[in-house]
């Protein structure tokens, strides 16, 4: 079971990245937004090997196969309510992939502080996109490539929490996290990487599924900071409608499961 993020970080991923989700797919996501809370809450129930690198089969092994998983029902024309839920999912594991504090132990009392400490801070977190992935027309080896590289990246970034609560007592004192800290810092990029990684990789699903993906394979790439004011604005407004409902019950069947026997 994955203990590293809250569901709420999983519909914030999911808010922050529908701009630039290719059209099409962000409106069935808007459409089917039970769907993607509940695929969320179902991989967070996964075990620990699905969640962490170096088990089997592993985080970036989830990944890939999540985002096949979601190509073939696509192609199949499966319902897309059931499409969503696997989006869901994959929004889970993509948090995973940028969060510091991965694999930190269950008892570690910074882990669950960053862990409330996110979700509180989100909505003062400036929305940002990182661009295009290059990989987006690669073939599924690019996922677990990407996966390593974000992990390494996280993975640097625990300690300027840690070195932040111990200045203010310990882990118990994470509201008095203030905005001009370093774990603000990391907070933004999290969820902005973790929004960013979720919108290739879907796009890298829709375009292998035969979907239109505006800019793929141009090498374009936008950002919240430098987009002309009217998409700037659209994409706030996008975002902004983006209200996830509740997770329910996980699903048991279809795209947002495995078989853990």
């Amino acid at each position: 079971m994955c203990l590293a993020h809250t569901a709420e970080v999983d519909r914030e991923v999911g808010r922050r990245a529908l701009p630039w989700l290719p059209p099409d797919l962000a409106r069935q996501v808007n459409r089917h937004e039970r769907d993607f809370a509940a695929g969320a809450a179902a991989a967070a129930g996964w075990p620990r090997a699905y969640h962490v690198p170096g088990s089997k089969p592993g985080l970036g092994g989830s990944i890939r196969l999540q985002c096949e998983r979601l190509v073939t029902a696509i192609r199949s024309r499966t319902q897309f309510s059931e499409v969503v839920a696997g989006l869901g999912v994959l929004a889970h594991l993509t948090a995973d992939a940028e969060d510091p504090f991965l694999a930190a132990e269950p008892a570690d009392g910074y882990a669950h502080s960053f862990a409330s400490y996110v979700p509180s801070a989100a909505p003062r977190i400036p929305l940002v996109f990182y661009g295009q992935g290059a990989f987006i027309r690669g073939s599924a080896e690019g996922l677990t490539v990407l996966v390593a590289s974000r992990r390494r990246e996280a993975e640097t970034m625990a300690s300027f929490v840690r070195e932040d609560l111990d200045r203010l007592g310990g882990p118990g004192s994470w509201t008095r996290l203030d905005d001009r800290s370093s774990s603000f810092g990391t907070a933004s990029l999290f969820l902005n990487h973790a929004a960013t990684d979720f919108a290739n990789l879907a796009s890298w699903v829709w375009t292998h599924a035969g979907g239109l993906v505006p800019g793929a394979g141009t090498g374009t790439s936008a950002s919240a900071g430098n987009a002309d004011a009217a998409t700037s604005s659209m994409a706030r407004q996008r975002a902004s409608d983006f209200t996830m409902v509740p997770p329910g019950l996980a699903l048991e069947r279809g795209v947002a499961c495995v078989d853990v026997r």
